[in-house]
C-alpha cells in the first residue's frame, strides 16, 4: 500500500481519468477501458453545479468529483477552472438571451420582455446572478443595463409599435421598466419574496401605465396627484428632493452644506462621483460633447447641479459672487 500514490499516478491516463476495473471469472482484476470526459460533458456538469449551488461551488475538486475524472481532463479542455467559469457564464448568457428574447412574442411585447426577464430570474436564480454580475464598475446604470440586460433595440422597436412614443421617450420607458424588473428579480433571487406571475404582471403593468400617464398628462393634471409643495428654488421638487437625499448620504456634501469652505483639489473627485450618481451627464460626457469646456466650467456645472447658491459657490471656489455669476453665464452659453 505504500506504493499506492505512485501506482495511482502511473494508472492516470493522458486525459487525466482513472481507469475503471472489472473482475473476471477467475477472481482476478482486469483493467477496463478508461472513462472519457469530453468538453461538452465538463461544461454540462459545471452548468449543473452552478444551477444547484451557485458560482461559488464551481471548483475543480467538485467538478472532478461529479465527473469521476482527474483535473487534467478539465485543464486540457479549458486551461483552468476560470476557463470553465467563463464558459459557464457564456452558456448562461445564451440561455438568458433565448428565454428572455421569447418574451417579445407575448402581447404587449415590451411587457412580455420584462415578464420573461423576471421569470428567468425566478426559474434560474444562480444563472441569472452570474449573467448580471458586473465584471467592472460601470459609469452609470444605463451603461450597466446596456451591457448586461440588453434587448434595447428590440424594446425600443416594441415600444414604438405599441405606444407610438418618440425615441427619447421610448428610452426613458425602457430604462424605467428594466429598473423595476431588476428590482423584482433581485427580490425573488435573494429569497426575500416569491412573487407569482400574475403579481409580476400586475406590478409591471401599473408601472408602465403610470409612466405613460406622466409622459402624456399635463402639469395641471399631475398636480392633482402629486402636489409640487415643498420644492426647491423654481419649484423643481424632484431635483430638490434628490439633492437633499444626496446630502444626507454623503459626508463631504454634509460638511460643505453646513459650513461652506474652499474645496481642495483632491475633493473634486468625490463631487464628480456624486454627479455621475445623480445625473445622466457625467464630466466625461460633458467634455466629449463640449470639448471647449474648461476645468472651471465643469466645476461650476457640478456645484450648480448640486444646487449650491451663488454665494455658496463663491466660497467653495474661492472667488467673488460676481465672478460666479459670470462663470455660470459663460457655461450656459457654451451648453446651448
Amino acid at each position: 500500500m505504500d506504493n499506492w500514490p505512485i501506482l495511482a499516478w502511473k494508472l492516470l491516463d493522458k486525459k487525466g481519468t482513472f481507469p475503471t476495473f472489472a473482475w473476471n471469472n477467475y477472481g482476478t482484476s482486469i483493467m477496463a477501458r478508461p472513462v472519457t470526459v469530453t468538453k461538452e460533458k465538463i461544461l454540462s456538469a459545471a452548468l449543473d453545479l452552478v444551477r444547484s449551488g451557485g458560482p461559488s461551488i464551481l471548483t475543480a475538486r467538485n467538478l472532478c468529483t461529479r465527473l469521476g475524472c482527474g483535473a487534467n481532463a478539465i485543464f486540457s479542455s479549458f486551461g483552468s477552472i476560470q476557463g470553465v467559469r467563463d464558459a459557464v457564464r457564456e452558456e448562461a448568457r445564451k440561455l438568458y438571451r433565448k428565454r428572455v428574447g421569447e418574451g417579445f412574442l407575448l402581447n404587449p411585447p415590451f411587457k412580455g420582455f420584462g415578464m420573461a426577464l423576471i421569470w428567468f430570474a425566478m426559474d434560474e436564480p444562480h444563472l441569472f446572478s452570474m449573467v448580471m454580475e458586473s465584471q467592472m464598475q460601470p459609469d452609470s446604470f444605463k451603461e450597466y443595463i446596456d451591457s448586461y440586460v440588453g434587448f434595447k433595440a428590440e424594446s425600443l422597436s416594441a415600444i414604438a409599435e405599441t405606444f407610438a412614443l418618440q425615441r427619447n421617450e421610448a428610452e426613458l420607458l425602457y430604462y424605467q421598466l428594466v429598473l423595476v424588473a431588476l428590482g423584482l428579480a433581485s427580490t425573488c433571487t435573494c429569497g426575500r419574496s416569491r412573487l407569482s406571475i400574475p403579481q409580476v404582471s400586475e406590478i409591471l403593468g401599473k408601472n408602465v401605465r403610470a409612466f405613460l400617464m406622466v409622459l402624456h398628462a399635463g402639469n395641471d393634471e399631475r398636480e392633482g396627484f402629486v402636489p409640487n409643495a415643498g420644492g426647491g428654488p423654481g419649484g423643481e421638487v424632484d431635483s430638490y428632493v434628490l439633492m437633499q437625499a444626496l446630502v444626507g448620504q454623503n459626508h463631504l456634501l454634509q460638511q460643505l452644506r453646513a459650513k461652506p469652505r474652499y474645496i481642495q483639489d483632491e475633493e473634486w473627485a468625490e463631487l464628480e462621483r456624486m454627479l455621475r450618481n445623480s445625473s445622466d451627464l457625467t464630466p466625461e460626457s460633458l467634455r466629449e460633447t463640449h470639448p471647449d469646456l474648461t476645468k472651471g466650467d465643469i466645476r461650476t456645472y457640478i456645484l450648480s447641479h448640486l444646487q449650491f447658491s451663488v454665494s455658496e459657490q463663491a466660497i467653495l471656489l474661492g472667488i467673488s459672487p460676481a465672478s460666479v455669476t459670470k462663470a455660470r453665464q459663460r457655461l450656459k452659453a457654451k451648453l446651448l
